[in-house]
């Protein structure tokens, strides 16, 4: 990430944190939404996970998805919820995603907010929004993103089987079982430090 130390200092001390991800999430966007969020409750953050609609019920095994707040056709109460969560945020976190109209109506609710936005994703051509990037497009996964984030700011040792659990299950979807040509060295790598740590 570039501006690493401003991000350091920035994430600190104790956040209003928000974390959202895409329009029907996958196992990489709610995996790698959901160890970002056992990372941050660690560092002492406050930390709520939004996601722009329902997902499948087979992801709902990953720690952390009781707390998650999915947006719904059938009730609006979820939809408030977010905006208020949303409105009251220090930092937003926007995972496997790079445009904010891949959030569907959050997208102009994420826009302004005051709160500092931060990009972790590996998609093409990202849009210009967040104050801080964790971008790379050769990336198999954002989960692998958020891994190594999390090792630039020095924190492996954070990372528990719940944390691995999740992020290893976005990078293994991502590459498809590892079978995909954009599964490189550096993905087994990950995926050695994650099973490492107890994923």
């Amino acid at each position: 990430m570039k501006n690493l130390q401003a991000f350091k200092s920035l994430i600190s001390q104790p956040k209003n944190a928000v974390i959202v991800t895409h329009f029907k999430p996958d196992a990489d966007a709610l995996g790698s939404s959901l160890g970002l969020a056992g990372y941050l409750k660690k560092k002492g953050h406050h930390v709520t996970v939004i996601t722009p609609s329902d997902y499948p019920d087979f992801l709902a095994w990953m720690p952390g998805n009781e707390g998650v707040i999915a947006l719904s056709k059938e009730s609006k109460e979820p939809e408030k919820r977010a905006t208020e969560v949303i409105a009251k945020a220090d930092v937003i976190f926007c995972l496997d995603f790079s445009s904010l109209t891949r959030i569907n109506d959050l997208g102009e609710t994420v826009r302004k907010s005051g709160g500092i936005k931060v990009l972790i994703d590996h998609h093409l051509e990202p849009e210009s929004f967040a104050a801080f990037e964790q971008w790379d497009s050769h990336a198999a996964s954002t989960a692998g993103l958020v891994f190594d984030l999390i090792a630039e700011l020095g924190d492996k040792d954070l990372i528990d089987s719940n944390i691995a659990n999740c992020l290893y299950a976005g990078l293994m979807t991502d590459t498809g079982g590892f079978r995909h040509n954009n599964t490189r060295q550096k993905e087994f790598l990950t995926a050695s430090e994650l099973v490492g740590r107890g994923a």
